[in-house]
């Protein structure tokens, strides 16, 4: 199958950080990249948080659903060479164990993750009925000031919606305490949500817009975070468990 060389770069991109360094959970240590006949994904998760990132157009010469995972080493690698060839096509091929890269003149063979991934579909949440747009590098900054005092361990902190307002917090016994906002158009009712600090970075880092939308619907379910600004060629989705703070 030929793949664009442009495409397998943006999609590895936003999907490679949230693959799992666990090596007890074996599936979650690669990307599943499924292709159809008109269509790219590709999913990661380490079971805290989810990247999902599909490609729609195109024309793949496969009959049905072909499903690879794709190992964490091998998209690395795959990322690397991506981003130095001139070639706009990637040819991709797999046997029952190896998966095979051809980038212009080089060849990357990896070995294929056996297993059974998750079913992402199930995770994606459906009924997020709140949402605020925020500018990215304005949250990713309030983010980092506020991460600094936030639990070693946990990398907790506290996003807060209220009217107008975005308040992020974060205190441990040890550092102390740290608050900031940010005005937003937020018109919903107030709600408070735990979330991983380094987790909302990482997505902002990979977002590559100006700014990005927060769905979610309680403290309790997942928020669901999206480039703000309609691609016509990738849909772009990052879904993060909720923490209790």
């Amino acid at each position: 199958v030929k793949i664009p060389s442009h495409a397998l770069r943006t999609m590895i991109g936003k999907t490679i950080f949230a693959i799992s360094n666990e090596e007890s959970r074996y599936t979650l240590n690669g990307a599943l990249l499924v292709l159809k006949p008109e269509s790219l994904i590709m999913v990661s998760t380490d079971g805290h948080r989810l990247a999902h990132i599909e490609r729609q157009g195109g024309k793949f010469e496969i009959s049905g659903e072909m499903k690879t995972l794709v190992p964490k080493k091998a998209m690395s690698e795959l990322y690397s060479l991506v981003q130095s060839t001139e070639a706009e096509e990637i040819e991709f091929a797999k046997d029952e164990s190896t998966l095979f890269f051809r980038i212009g003149g080089r060849l990357l063979t990896s070995r294929q993750l056996t297993g059974q991934f998750p079913n992402y579909e199930a995770v994606l949440p459906k009924d997020n009925d709140k949402s605020v747009t925020i500018h990215t590098d304005e949250f990713m900054q309030a983010i980092q000031r506020v991460a600094q005092f936030a639990d070693e361990r946990s990398q907790a902190i506290k996003v807060r919606l209220e009217k107008d307002e975005l308040r992020i917090s974060s205190s441990s016994t040890e550092t102390g305490e740290s608050e900031d906002s940010i005005v937003t158009a937020y018109t919903g009712e107030a709600v408070t949500i735990g979330f991983n600090s380094q987790y909302l970075i990482e997505f902002l880092k990979a977002a590559g817009t100006d700014d990005v939308c927060l769905e979610f619907k309680n403290a309790q379910s997942a928020g669901q975070l999206r480039p703000d600004g309609a691609s016509e060629e990738f849909r772009y989705r990052y879904v993060v468990m909720p923490m209790r703070i």
